[in-house]
């Protein structure tokens, strides 16, 4: 039953943008490709955030998540790095288009370093086609990937609905070795979104039926 509601969500959500006209052939790769990134090393770190109310979609105890991913470069280079994120579905399910992000890129500099937070990692779902979405929730991965090693460091806290952080856990992402050319995509302009939806819609199983709380 737990992983039904997930099941259900996901395909609410592929079912949503289309509805919200979003072609299939265009919502995986929102934009054109305007650069490629050589990069050797891969790095996928899991996320779990809680957004607008507590996490209660059926996968895991109903609580408030938060996720940082925290990336260094350890060398005296300055070079790029590109960013996704993969949605987590149930296994064996369609996944849909939307599922994966395209790439977004970040400079860093000679031993420097940068995060991605919970609502960096939402922003990457607005605007594709001028849609944008409002998560309530997610839970899925940050994918880097990079010409040089990194330190890639996941720090995960939660607690109940209300309250200070109750557990605190900080976890190094192991690197893979992958030679791989990636496609970047330029971001949409915000001037250019056209609509917002929510995922999980209100009144969804996900939220057991009931509307957020203002």
């Amino acid at each position: 039953m737990k992983r039904a509601h997930h099941a259900f969500n996901s395909a609410l959500l592929a079912l949503s943008l289309a509805c919200a006209g979003i072609p299939a052939s265009s919502r995986a790769q929102a934009v054109k490709t305007n650069e490629t990134l050589k990069t050797e090393y891969q790095y996928a770190a899991k996320v779990v955030c809680s957004l607008l109310l507590p996490h209660q979609d059926g996968t895991l105890a109903k609580g408030v998540y938060r996720t940082i991913v925290n990336i260094h470069n350890p060398t005296r280079k300055r070079f790029t790095i590109a960013a996704k994120v993969a949605l987590a579905t149930e296994f064996g399910s369609d996944p849909g288009p939307f599922s994966v992000t395209p790439f977004k890129k970040a400079e860093l500099q000679a031993d420097g370093a940068t995060e991605l937070n919970c609502f960096d990692i939402a922003g990457y779902f607005c605007p594709i086609n001028g849609v944008c979405v409002d998560f309530a929730f997610l839970e899925g991965f940050v994918v880097i990937k990079s010409p040089e090693p990194l330190d890639v460091v996941g720090v995960y806290t939660a607690r109940h609905s209300n309250g200070e952080v109750e557990t605190m856990d900080v976890e190094s992402v192991r690197e893979r070795q992958i030679r791989e050319a990636v496609e970047l995509t330029a971001p949409e302009p915000k001037s250019e979104i056209k609509r917002h939806m929510d995922f999980p819609p209100k009144g969804s199983p996900a939220f057991r039926g009931k509307e957020q709380p203002k």
